[in-house]
């Protein structure tokens, strides 16, 4: 039974054929892309029995041999688009799979090259196969599908600009948009020290935001929890348990956490799951999680949560390469505070340690706010976060407005910034809403100005030659 060539090629060759609309009833239709997708084949290929078609009108079919249509060789050959479309097989693989799916009663062959051992099998089985052999051609049928898929698939995604070796996602950053990720060097999230232990498959943006969460938590002490939002943080917590940490995280601005990624650096016990599940989160990942807590968090099938090899992720999430069509454009890694080793005092009030411990927490976590970045936090958490906004003074304002609507108190509160402050004004922003001490890079024609400033209004300020600005 052949369709087509196939059956064309037989006749020539002196073998009787019985043609496909024989056995289906139906002719081929859209000029031969529908021949073989019928249940009458799809059925005899797929019934464990011949009894299970007795009420049927089909019969089975015990042996199932097809050559896939020629998709790599039209690639290699450099075919046009619309020939590619139509080197794509589709009945080809369906028959393949069905057969192979149902191997302990249906012979499957999908290579040439098998078959002198198809002969040999047939001969010495007075016209059936061992059930081995059966087993092992099933098997060829899964890696030859799945070779020719990727196939497929690679040269889809080249016409897009998607590397060898990518993996498809289900969209980038917005719907319409082809999204893929990959692992320099082959493998999966465990070569990244990242494996998921529950929910859906990790989405483009869920990416992002767990790389921006990953990095930021490692600059972080060992108690610490972040949670990002749209990869800029939107709260950090120092607290003594990881629920205490989370808790203080999220009272920075629980409203962007909404839908946020967490990154704790702790192991998740049944308090610390209890909070996370009662919360709409995209993405959790941790140092591990206690039994509670794991079934906690699998009862919410869309959290995706993850364990966390924190020393093996510092070393293989590194690096800031970005891609512009042809053009790449990279830099070295922004590693280490040094800075942080000395208080370079410019102007106000010297800080007692408390206020500099501070400085030091915000200082860490501006480093991964996007520009211009504003940070004000207490020992123990983030108070205020203001993130890309186009001036200094409107990140300073924005800061102290989220650090108001979340209810918490600012005075005495210290401050980072990414960048100088190239006017008083954003000094004076801060300073009017009960900021103590302030550190920053310096670095402006006005830093004598700020300096002034800081005496005047109180505040401690330190300028310390160094900044961690992200665009």
């Amino acid at each position: 039974m052949a369709s087509g060539g196939t059956a064309a090629a037989l006749r020539a060759a002196g073998h009787p054929v019985i043609d496909v609309r024989a056995v289906t009833g139906q002719d081929e239709i859209l000029g031969g892309r529908v021949k073989t997708l019928h249940p009458a084949i799809a059925a005899g290929i797929l019934a464990r029995t011949a009894e299970d078609l007795a009420d049927t009108g089909f019969a089975p079919i015990d042996l199932v041999v097809v050559n896939l249509y020629d998709f790599e060789g039209a690639v290699a050959r450099g075919a046009a688009e619309e020939e590619l479309v139509e080197a794509v097989d589709i009945g080809g693989p369906t028959l393949l799979r069905a057969a192979a799916k149902n191997c302990e009663r249906v012979t499957v062959v999908c290579d040439p090259r098998h078959y002198d051992a198809l002969a040999a099998e047939l001969a010495a089985h007075a016209g059936g196969t061992s059930a081995a052999f059966r087993r092992r051609m099933a098997g060829e049928v899964f890696a030859r599908t799945g070779a020719y898929d990727s196939v497929i698939a690679r040269e889809l995604f080249a016409q897009h600009g998607v590397p060898a070796g990518a993996r498809a996602l289900r969209y980038g950053e917005n719907p319409h948009q082809l999204g893929w990720w990959r692992v320099e060097g082959g493998g999966d999230l465990d070569a990244l020290g990242l494996h998921l232990r529950g929910g859906k498959e990790l989405s483009y943006n869920n990416l992002l935001d767990l790389v921006a969460a990953l990095q930021l938590a490692l600059d972080l002490p060992s108690a610490a929890c972040a949670v990002v939002k749209h990869t800029n943080p939107c709260g950090v917590g120092l607290g003594r348990s990881p629920a205490q940490s989370l808790e203080q995280a999220l009272a920075c601005d629980p409203l962007s956490a909404f839908g946020g990624i967490v990154a704790l650096r702790g192991t998740v016990d049944a308090a610390c799951a209890t909070v996370l599940a009662a919360r709409f989160l995209e993405v959790v990942a941790a140092d591990g999680y206690d039994a509670d807590a794991a079934e906690l968090l699998a009862a919410r099938k869309n959290l995706r949560w993850l364990d966390v090899d924190w020393e093996r992720s510092a070393v293989r999430l590194r690096g800031s390469e970005r891609r512009f069509g042809r053009l790449l454009v990279g830099q070295q890694d922004d590693d280490g505070f040094p800075e942080l080793a000395a208080w370079p005092h410019a102007g106000g009030p010297v800080p007692d340690a408390a206020a500099m411990a501070a400085c030091a927490l915000a200082w860490r976590v501006a480093k991964h706010v996007k520009s211009n970045a504003i940070v004000l936090a207490s020992t123990q958490q983030t108070l205020g976060i203001g993130a890309g906004q186009m001036s200094r003074v409107d990140s300073c304002r924005l800061a102290v407005r989220k650090a108001q609507d979340a209810g918490l108190t600012l005075a005495g509160c210290s401050a980072a910034s990414d960048g100088f402050f190239p006017f008083p004004d954003g000094l004076e922003v801060l300073a009017q809403a009960g900021v103590a001490a302030v550190l920053a890079p310096g670095g402006s024609i006005r830093d004598a100005e700020v300096a002034q400033a800081a005496d005047r209004l109180g505040v401690s300020l330190a300028l310390c030659g160094r900044r961690h600005f992200r665009h």
